[in-house]
């Protein structure tokens, strides 16, 4: 009797305890690590059967209490294959409209970390889902949420992440006792698929505890994996999926106010006016695998202006992309050709390429961009692994207004053109291999012959392969392209003389100047080589080339051509957590160039070291070696000179990012072996989270730099020319101060402030006397006082060659001051998914002179000193899905 008592009392205690355990947990977690036969972990989803969870991140709906949770995360970072410090578990259904989707993160209340951030940033705790729809083992759409609710989704491919992709979806977060947790309802509309009845795609899901740095997955992509979309887990059990047939319209009103310096007898500078834009984004889905999205008159309306900078080299500078249509699946169009591209976007509806001749008295006004009439894009990938995006897009004629005297004209500034791109890449064999090509064509309606500088029309192309073997360890990559321009003369003669290749240098023997010339055509390629992973050593050699005439501006983007590249590195990438070290990287690199008269330009060696240590600071140093070289852009034109090598080092600490206070500084060196050059910059930053609501970002960059040949100008004395260079002592001081407060998920306000001050001055000016000169003495001939002096009344210089007092030429006083400040104040509230109203206050001021004397302490008394230009701008958009 006394043992049934007992054994009675033991049933109804475990009976009671298990009752309590389920009362405090919906639903049992799988113990059971479920793989296939190539070892990927499995998860199986099921249609829901209940009704569907209402998004708030309570997991109390009735679908998260049926069925069992996945667990078992392993930690990734900082020790991979550890346990995590806190339990991790998933749960997946779906049904003909959504996948729906939690994530119970176990953990301390007291110890999560909240910090609030606006979309797509990465802020705090975070946990999130990435499906590889298409299985393709390349590309995966990722949505994650923050333990504050922001959400961020992007593009996961092998090699990095593209944030700006913009999805529709509802996320929500919410607490319990002892976890956070987190719940997704995705849109099938926003995913890509097959149309296949049984779908199997890739999953991977994970989750960062910022206190720790520590990132754990429900399945493990190892760190040193070259591929890491091959490496995550599979969803089954999705089919019967309906066809993708949506219809997504985002239209768009914008009004602005604009208040700027008012300018005595201009007409057109009157102190303020006020313009207004709709225009309208479509998607339309044309099956579940292919999209076409359309843009009318798309904004041009920024909340972040691009940084300021002087720009005193003869390349472009680069700036990144920000209209969403552009943005939009750029990844799709990508590519690269080193620091190159086939397809820059912000070709299309650039600042118009002409400026008015005016006479006295006559003022014009001018469009900020070329207007895009109208824009579509077409991309996707069938089930056969082919990959398609294609872009057409029309901008208008563009007028400038012209005010004279004698009344009023228009002249045209931009020509009617059409852009196009395509792109196409074919997996094989699991994507071990990859065969992909791309062309493109701008085409431009020329009518008036003050417009004949410019390119008539453009073909450029490209083709690519890689493959991959010994579980991607390895891989080769090779690369061609090329271009056909086709102008009138005028325009085929400024692309020859162009700072990219230089025709008319005089010692250039493969290169010669073709006035007549209607066309100019180029090619490049590139093979690379290499061990991309698995294991601690990583190496890659390359050839690439590009020819002369190679030409991708366009469309695309090309710093320089005539040029042939060999290079190579070595790396030893430690991940593991090894004495004072969470992780580290040592590479190694080489590099020896020559153009295609095969004269050799010079070579170069590096060396380069990134480490975590084990308090979670981060360190980064490198040293650069360069022998003297030939420099073909010194004097814009002129015969290739001689240049000193060259010495570069770079050392950056940062303190744990995970505190609520972190900082840090870059520092550079820059030492020449003519010992008059050198450069010194230093770029502290410091991040304060306030509040989990509040913080505060800002960075500083401070550089002095000499220049021994800085480029001035070039003159013409009879039949030959002067190459004029000086000594340039130059100071910039630049700061980027973000402030951002997030009210909540949906409405944050943003304060981007960036004042700029760069000031100039020459010394010892000089002429070029004999460009391949080893010695400096015998390289220039520097202008003395009597050869050269100074018009203060009109603020140039007299050169006076023959000592007869007459000058034989003059130049404007190279000395400058330039002083900026942008900022922009933006309050930003998704009210409904996809559905956004902006308020945008942007301020700007800029001064630039020639006076001497100027300092960085000078500009920043004077820095405010400016006309202030403001605009004010309201911009309303609304989704619409049917």
């Amino acid at each position: 009797m006394r043992w049934n008592r007992w054994m009675s009392m033991l049933c109804i205690s475990i009976f009671v305890c298990a009752a309590l355990a389920r009362a405090e947990s919906p639903a049992l977690v799988d113990t059971m690590i479920h793989r296939n036969d190539s070892g990927k972990r499995l998860y199986f989803a099921e249609r829901i059967t209940t009704a569907p969870p209402v998004i708030d991140g309570s997991l109390d709906d009735a679908c998260w209490s049926v069925g069992t949770w996945s667990g078992n995360y392993t930690q990734q970072i900082p020790t991979e294959g550890a346990q995590p410090s806190a339990e991790t578990e998933l749960k997946i259904f779906y049904d003909e409209s959504y996948i729906y989707a939690a994530i119970r993160a176990h953990d301390d209340p007291s110890l999560i970390d909240r910090s609030r951030g606006r979309r797509d940033s990465f802020n705090g705790d975070m946990v999130g889902f990435c499906f590889d729809s298409y299985h393709d083992f390349r590309t995966g759409f990722e949505f994650d949420l923050t333990a504050s609710g922001s959400k961020i989704d992007l593009i996961l491919m092998n090699k990095g992440f593209d944030v700006s992709w913009d999805a529709v979806w509802d996320g929500k977060v919410a607490e319990e006792d002892s976890a956070w947790t987190a719940e997704f309802r995705i849109p099938l509309s926003q995913l890509r698929y097959s149309a296949e009845e049984v779908q199997v795609w890739g999953l991977h899901a994970w989750r960062w505890i910022n206190r720790n740095m520590e990132e754990d997955q429900w399945a493990l992509i190892p760190r040193d994996t070259p591929a890491r979309m091959s490496a995550i887990g599979e969803l089954h059990g999705i089919q019967n999926l309906p066809k993708n047939r949506r219809l997504e319209l985002l239209p768009y009103v914008r009004s602005q106010a604009h208040f700027f310096p008012r300018e005595a007898g201009n007409p057109f500078a009157t102190g303020s006016e006020t313009n207004y834009a709709v225009g309208l984004d479509g998607k339309f889905g044309l099956s579940s695998d292919f999209t076409m999205d359309v843009t009318i008159n798309p904004d041009f309306g920024q909340v972040e202006a691009d940084p300021s900078e002087l720009n005193l080299t003869v390349y472009e500078t680069f700036f990144e992309e920000k209209r969403p249509f552009f943005l939009e699946g750029k990844n799709i169009y990508d590519f690269n050709f080193e620091h190159d591209q086939l397809f820059y976007s912000r070709r299309i509806g650039h600042r118009p390429s002409c400026h008015p001749d005016l006479n006295d008295g006559e003022y014009s006004n001018s469009p900020d961009n070329t207007s895009i009439l109208g824009a579509v894009k077409i991309s996707g990938k069938s089930k056969n692994g082919l990959s398609v995006g294609i872009l057409e897009s029309v901008t208008s004629k563009e007028f400038a207004e012209i005010a004279a005297p004698a009344g009023r004209r228009t002249e045209s500034i931009e020509p009617l053109s059409n852009f196009f791109v395509s792109r196409l890449q074919k997996d094989y064999n699991n994507s071990n291999t990859i065969l992909g090509a791309m062309l493109t064509s701008s085409n431009r309606k020329i009518e008036e012959a003050h417009l004949n500088f410019l390119n008539r029309s453009a073909y450029t192309g490209g083709f690519d392969f890689r493959h991959y073997w010994n579980d991607k360890t390895y891989y080769v990559n090779a690369k061609a392209i090329f271009s056909n321009i086709i102008g009138d003369p005028e325009a085929i003669l400024n692309l020859q003389t162009a700072s990219a290749r230089y025709y008319q240098r005089p010692d250039a023997r493969h290169l010669a100047v073709d006035s007549t010339a209607s066309s100019l055509a180029g090619n490049g390629g590139i093979v690379e080589i290499g061990k991309g992973g698995n294991g601690v050593w990583r190496w890659e050699a390359t050839f690439d080339w590009r020819t002369p005439g190679l030409e991708l501006n366009d469309i695309g983007y090309l710093r320089k051509a005539d040029e042939i590249e060999v290079r190579g590195h070595v790396s030893y990438v430690q991940n593991e957590p090894h004495s004072i070290f969470r992780s580290y990287s040592i590479t190694l690199g080489v590099e020896d160039d020559w153009d295609f008269d095969h004269v050799f330009i010079g070579a170069r060696g590096s060396f380069f070291f990134r480490g975590e240590l084990a308090n979670k600071w981060q360190f980064f140093a490198n040293a650069i070696r360069e022998n003297a070289r030939i420099d073909s852009k010194l004097l814009r034109g002129g015969p290739a000179v001689q240049v000193k090598g060259w010495l570069h080092n770079m050392y950056r600490l940062s303190t744990d990012p995970s505190k609520k206070v972190s900082f840090g500084a870059m520092v550079h060196f820059h030492l020449f072996d003519d010992k008059i050059s050198k450069t010194f910059s230093t770029s502290p930053f410091f991040n304060w989270k306030i509040t989990d609501a509040l913080q505060l970002n800002t960075d500083i960059d401070f550089m002095k730099t000499r220049t021994a040949l800085q480029y001035i100008s070039t003159q013409d004395l009879g039949l030959e020319k002067r190459y004029l260079l000086g000594e340039l002592d130059r100071s910039t001081l630049g700061m980027t101060l973000r402030l951002d407060w997030t009210i909540t998920p949906e409405f944050t306000i943003q304060y981007y402030g960036s004042p700029y001050i760069s000031t100039g001055a020459y010394g010892d000016m000089k002429r070029i006397v004999d460009p391949r000169a080893e010695s400096y003495d015998a390289l220039y001939h520097i202008l003395g006082d009597q050869e050269m002096t100074f018009d203060s009344e009109n603020n140039e210089y007299h050169i006076d060659e023959t000592g007869d007092g007459a000058a034989a030429y003059s130049i404007s006083n190279p000395d400058f001051s330039f002083r900026e400040f942008r900022s922009n104040l933006v309050a930003r509230w998704e009210f409904r998914p996809g559905s956004t109203l902006y308020l945008v206050w942007t301020h700007g001021q800029s001064m630039y002179d020639n006076q001497s004397g100027a300092t960085v302490s000078s500009g920043l008394h004077t820095l405010f000193r400016g006309e202030p230009d403001n605009i004010f701008l309201m911009k309303f958009n609304y989704w619409f899905s049917l």
